[in-house]
């Protein structure tokens, strides 16, 4: 009897034995019994540091990836109002390149076309009357096709140069003429002719001093 109850004790001796020995090797888990019979698992110390130690990771490595994300809107962003900027620069410079341009044409254009120049005498003028003096006859053709329209053109061009002398131009059958001045004496229209001369001398043989009925002007 004493003997069976020896070799009980020395059994459970050893079971005890080999649960420590396994709950030390294998320390993951601890069971507990509570009072309504379930058993409650609780995990060991370690797993939880470990446990905290991979979310801490998870939660550094969200944090780095949300700040490679915004840098990376901030860059593009940061590119975006580059490239703006630029459009902005380029656009000004079409703007100034488009305004030299103009400019340019301009200039051409009046260097193409001359300007008018200021006539000496207004329309406010007024004829007080008429008498005899003298006048340049720069025109005269009898071509009724041509002669009118030649006829205005000379006297555009001379206006151009001597806008201080009046241009006439009259038909008396059967030719256009044109005549230039309202000089009171033959000494002012010979000065008048050969200022006109010297200056179209394509003109010259075509013009001669006349006797005629000239004007006679508020303020001359």
């Amino acid at each position: 009897m004493l003997k069976r109850l020896h070799i009980r004790g020395l059994s459970l001796c050893l079971m005890l034995l080999i649960a420590l020995v396994v709950n030390a090797q294998h320390p993951q888990t601890s069971e507990r019994l509570n009072r309504s019979g379930q058993v409650t698992v609780n995990a060991p110390k370690e797993l939880e540091k470990r446990n905290n130690a991979n979310v801490g990771k998870q939660q550094q490595s969200n944090s780095k990836d949300k700040n490679v994300k915004d840098k990376k809107k901030v860059e593009s962003k940061s590119d975006e109002a580059k490239l703006n900027e630029l459009d902005d620069d380029e656009n000004k410079d079409d703007d100034k390149k488009k305004d030299d341009d103009k400019k340019k044409d301009e200039k051409k254009k009046e260097e193409v076309t001359p300007k008018k120049p200021k006539r000496n005498h207004t329309s406010q003028q007024t004829i007080e009357s008429r008498s005899v003096g003298y006048r340049i006859q720069a025109y005269s053709d009898n071509n009724h096709k041509t002669a009118k329209a030649n006829a205005q053109k000379r006297a555009r061009d001379i206006a151009m140069k001597f806008p201080q002398y009046r241009s006439y131009i009259s038909y008396k059958a059967p030719s256009w003429r044109l005549r230039i001045g309202d000089f009171k004496t033959q000494r002012e229209a010979q000065a008048a002719l050969q200022r006109i001369k010297s200056v179209y001398p394509k003109y010259a043989r075509e013009m001669v001093i006349v006797r005629d009925r000239i004007n006679v002007w508020s303020n001359d």
